[in-house]
């Protein structure tokens, strides 16, 4: 099964105008990716139109956000349903701080319809740090029926390992993201990450060209297969 579980729509301020839920969904369907998810920040707005498309294209959807915590980590929420999504997105929205943003400086943050047509856009800041700690971030996750992920853990920021310093106790993943798949094993090696630990990779893409045209295989072990089914 040929996957990219991290890409951005254009609900998220940071990402290009042109990255709209048809518009991904057909051109991840023409570079022969099987299952996609739209991750976008603190929000699953935008998963009802991308749920149509990719069903119109022949690509599966797994639903999923990309929580902001309290401590400005990334967590990746995947669930099995577009509705626990929502439901997830709704409580990180009502956890945002309230404030002044100009969409010409932070980006448009656009709900589109499965026709690419805009019908919304909310009016807090969506790439804010949610009021939810990491830990109640994942716990509410998995009352949802979903899998948190830890995004990116490479990286030198947004990261669990960057702003932790060290991989926590509680809660515990199952799952993390890279975006260097390549340096599963020092990590492993050095400690940072339990032994047991899967991991995936994700493009992150926020623009176009970021898209994938080669996509990783999703291991046979991998726990998100369960929320496919």
């Amino acid at each position: 099964m040929r996957y990219d579980l991290h890409i951005h729509s254009c609900l998220s301020p940071c990402a290009d105008r042109e990255m709209a839920p048809a518009t991904i969904a057909g051109l991840c369907a023409l570079n022969g990716a099987d299952v996609i998810a739209i991750a976008d920040h603190n929000s699953a707005l935008n998963l009802p139109a991308a749920e149509k498309c990719c069903k119109a294209y022949g690509v599966k959807l797994l639903p999923a956000l990309e929580a902001n915590t309290a401590e400005e980590i990334h967590l990746l929420c995947y669930f099995p349903t577009v509705q626990a999504a929502l439901a997830m997105g709704d409580a990180l929205y009502e956890s945002l701080p309230e404030f002044d943003w100009d969409p010409d400086i932070w980006g448009p943050q656009w709900v589109m319809n499965e026709d690419d047509e805009i019908i919304d856009q909310p009016k807090k800041l969506l790439t804010a740090a949610a009021g939810l700690t990491l830990e109640e971030t994942a716990r509410l996750c998995r009352e949802l029926g979903g899998i948190p992920v830890p995004a990116h853990i490479d990286r030198d920021s947004y990261s669990l390992l960057s702003v932790l310093g060290l991989w926590p106790e509680d809660p515990e993943f199952l799952l993390a993201e890279l975006a260097d798949p390549n340096r599963a094993a020092a990590l492993t090696a050095a400690g940072l990450v339990p032994p047991s630990l899967h991991f995936l990779t994700g493009s992150d893409a926020h623009c176009l060209e970021a898209l994938r045209t080669e996509f990783p295989l999703l291991d046979e072990g991998c726990p998100l297969r369960s929320l496919l089914k």
